[in-house]
């Protein structure tokens, strides 16, 4: 593949990119049939012009140089608008792909255009050399769920035509270019000019053309060259595809989420068409989405938190469960009473796991000891934790297996937070989690889908707890990897999210901290997450495991770094949250993305059913059904024979990963 960076426009293409095609084709052993991606075309809104003169233009070049070919541009509308859209051609010129913009022009400052922030989506998918692509252009790609519906139409590649300029979420845009790779298992494209011309003044734009790859890795242009060449690898993806381990696409529960999109879909209300009804419309939107505050009175602004980054002692003989409980609560609140007893510290956050470590190496169907594996709200361990919070003042949080009697023989992987007079105000039960490999044997709420939602109602799924310290919301570990959770708690006022983890240290790490980083900017929330800083895996031992290797950190509401435990070993890491600061940005009509999300574009995709289906476990609790992770298989097949994924060439010699399930999620 090939990414220009030469600013272009349809009457220009021939005479500007024909040379630099050519050079390109040049360094390329078998150039018929690649694929050029050319950045948003030139010019402003007014400089738009018709799509068949756009069209018009790209074939030509495509037909010239046997190539195909997508970029961008500013067009006019059928009622005289302009928009942006996106077109793919292929070698003998004809049109494969037409595909509007969705997101308004935020990075420019809004613009004089319509686009279809407020209509459902087609998701158009076309077969080319490079594999099977979709285009998304400028700011779509950075929506989690327009990304999540491109590539369960059948997306390998995403294209994405754009215009960068440098602002203070430069750098994370470029990380979420990142993400959307590793989180979708897919290829990333991006091209943006070196320098734009409008209204007869050129300024030149910062370096943002790359290809992002389905590990998180990139391939950047270090400089304002004329074009960079990628290495796509469509056999290596598709054969990473057929893999269920950490197959995010085919893991997402996008069925458990489509019930709340449709409730929170538009009326589908006109475009805006100006600059300055994009701003108004902008402002209502953030005026919208953010809840109430409390009173000053009642509302504690600035504050330090501190996470407990553990070292847990795991039982390997259910008998001992609650005797490591209780050594491990000991360790964990020795860890972090220093600093919670500063009157600053008002908030203390312990990782996933951190009263027994995981129970997997116990068997694959738990349900005969689940009230061993699980503690109790209220329960001897909670009610320490309650205490500890009253005591000190400070709010807790941590993830723990929880065993609840109204569901017997099962357990849950949840997430706690006590208040600082030791109230349980929050408890979400993870939604995302490594039951799906038969790995982890806790029932999700996916999993009993309509039994629990009959019990608790939809908003169960998502709670956010409204406390002075600002609203508070959990995540837990591989929820990390699916912007759909993160954006339900923040749709539902969520301001810092907590998340308690226990990451092992493997290939997918990078991905994962993109992915975090990613997450609070584009939610513009505080991510506070608390890891493991390694494990006595079984009894005795004098040394721990190197598996978990802490990285504990606080990422701030732009996705920059605050602070990070940079290893291993029991750390108690502090930070410090501005809500204030927080709020400011969230008034931000361009930085706000949440605000613009609006669910009628893709809550049609989400309704399919693709992903694992809900109420897979809703029957016996003795007997998994997703040992060797058999439901994720089942939908890898079911993606193959719907074309979402393709087979890779020689399919059928089985992937060793698939036969060991050694690798943790």
């Amino acid at each position: 593949m090939i990414l220009l960076q030469t600013p272009w426009t349809p009457s220009t293409a021939k005479d500007a990119l024909s040379r630099v095609i050519e050079q390109a084709l040049q360094t390329v052993i078998e150039p018929e049939g690649t694929l050029v991606l050319l950045p948003h075309g030139d010019g402003g809104p007014d400089q738009a012009v018709s799509e068949s003169d756009v069209v018009a233009a790209l074939s030509a070049l495509a037909k010239t140089h046997s190539i195909s070919l997508c970029g961008s541009a500013y067009v006019i509308d059928g009622d005289g608008s302009s928009r942006t859209v996106g077109y793919l051609v292929n070698p003998t010129g004809e049109l494969q792909i037409r595909m509007p913009k969705i997101m308004p022009d935020l990075i420019e400052g809004f613009t004089d255009t319509v686009s279809d922030a407020s209509q459902p989506a087609d998701f158009p998918v076309a077969l080319t050399a490079e594999g099977q692509v979709g285009i998304l252009c400028g700011e779509d790609v950075l929506s989690p769920h327009i990304v999540r519906s491109l590539i369960t139409s059948g997306a390998e590649v995403i294209l994405n035509p754009s215009r960068e300029r440098t602002d203070k979420l430069f750098d994370i845009r470029q990380k979420a270019r990142q993400a959307r790779s590793y989180e979708n298992l897919a290829y990333v494209a991006s091209a943006s000019a070196s320098s734009v011309t409008i209204d007869g003044k050129t300024n030149r734009l910062p370096t943002a053309t790359a290809v992002a790859e389905m590990w998180g890795t990139e391939l950047r242009a270090s400089s304002d060259e004329s074009f960079i060449v990628g290495d796509i690898d469509i056999e290596s993806l598709r054969r990473r595809r057929e893999e269920p381990m950490g197959n995010l696409p085919a893991i997402v529960r996008m069925r458990l989420y489509a019930d709340g999109y449709a409730q929170e879909a538009s009326n589908a209300p006109p475009s805006p068409a100006s600059r300055k009804e994009w701003i108004a419309a902008g402002q209502e939107k953030v005026a919208a989405s953010i809840k109430p505050a409390r009173s000053e009175d009642d509302r504690i602004d600035r504050y330090d938190a501190v996470l407990g980054q553990t070292v847990t002692r795991v039982a390997l003989n259910p008998d001992h469960l609650s005797e490591c409980r209780q050594e491990n609560l000991k360790t964990a609140l020795y860890v972090v009473g220093p600093f919670a007893r500063s009157p600053g510290v008002k908030l203390v956050v312990f990782p996933e796991f951190f009263l027994t470590g995981a129970v997997s190496q116990l068997g694959s169907s738990l349900g005969h000891i689940a009230s061993k594996i699980g503690i109790t709200f209220p329960g001897p361990e909670s009610d320490q934790l309650a205490k500890f919070a009253q005591d000190n003042k400070t709010f807790v949080s941590g993830g723990v297996f929880e065993f609840d009697p109204a569901w017997p023989d099962r357990f849950f992987n949840s997430a706690f937070i006590f208040d600082d007079n030791g109230n349980l105000i929050h408890l979400y039960r993870k939604i995302h989690c490594a039951d799906v490999f038969g790995r982890l044997p806790d029932t999700t709420p996916g999993s009993v889908y309509t039994e629990y939602v009959d019990r608790y109602g939809y908003d169960h799924l998502f709670p956010v707890a409204d406390t002075p310290l600002g609203k508070l919301c959990t995540v837990i570990c591989f929820d990390m990897n699916f912007g759909e959770t993160h954006r339900a708690m923040v749709k539902r006022g969520a301001e810092v999210i907590i998340h308690p983890t226990s990451e092992p240290h493997n290939v997918r790490r990078r991905g994962w901290d993109i992915a975090r980083h990613v997450r609070a900017f584009e939610n513009t929330s505080y991510l506070l997450t608390a890891g493991h800083g390694g494990e006595f895996r079984g009894e005795g031992l004098s040394f721990p495991g190197a598996m978990q290797r802490g990285y504990s950190k606080v990422v701030n509401y732009d996705g920059s770094l605050q602070c990070i435990v940079d290893g291993p070993g029991a750390v108690p890491l502090v930070g410090s949250l501005d809500m204030t600061a927080l709020r400011r940005a969230r008034s931000d009509v361009k930085g706000n993305l949440a605000a613009w999300d609006d669910p009628v574009v893709y809550a049609h995709k989400y309704a399919a059913d693709r992903g694992i289906r809900n109420d897979a476990w809703a029957k016996n609790p003795m007997v998994n059904p997703y040992e060797d992770a058999a439901e994720i298989k089942k939908v890898i097949d079911i993606y193959q024979r719907d074309n979402v994924y393709i087979r890779a060439e020689g399919a059928g010699n089985k992937p060793a990963i698939d036969q060991s399930m050694q690798a943790v999620v």
